[in-house]
């Protein structure tokens, strides 16, 4: 993991439960750079995280929810972009950062990681149909 994360400092790795891990970085810096870049890859599996805000029981940690991005597009032009994002994003619990480049739009969402994934959403377009 030091090789993808390109830290600074060390961290400590502990195991709290099946495919769940604590993890305890010497440098705060270096955990706001590992949660701004999530969610990440290692060895084909998928590596999320959340922060523990309060001390809590090593028994009793759960991974609830994790940040994410959700890239959006090509947009069509007759879409307000920021119209589009909100509801996506309200799909999702709502959008914690937005970002558009051209015709294609990404949102940071803070998803339950205990619920099943939407495939899809379908949006209606002004003429009735749907995209």
């Amino acid at each position: 993991m030091r090789s993808i994360w390109k830290i600074k400092k060390n961290f400590e790795i502990q195991s709290v439960g099946q495919n769940l891990f604590m993890i305890v970085f010497d440098l705060e810096e270096d955990l706001e750079t590992i949660l701004e870049g999530q969610p990440w890859l290692f060895r084909k599996s998928l590596v999320i995280f959340d922060r523990l805000t309060k001390p809590v029981e090593r028994s009793q940690i759960r991974l609830v929810s994790s940040l994410f991005w959700i890239k959006i597009g090509p947009c069509l032009p007759e879409f307000d972009k920021k119209d589009l994002l909100h509801g996506i994003g309200v799909t999702f619990g709502g959008v914690l950062r937005s970002e558009v480049n051209g015709e294609f739009c990404r949102l940071r969402v803070n998803l339950n990681v205990q619920k099943s994934l939407r495939r899809g959403i379908f949006i209606l377009r002004s003429n009735g149909s749907k995209y």
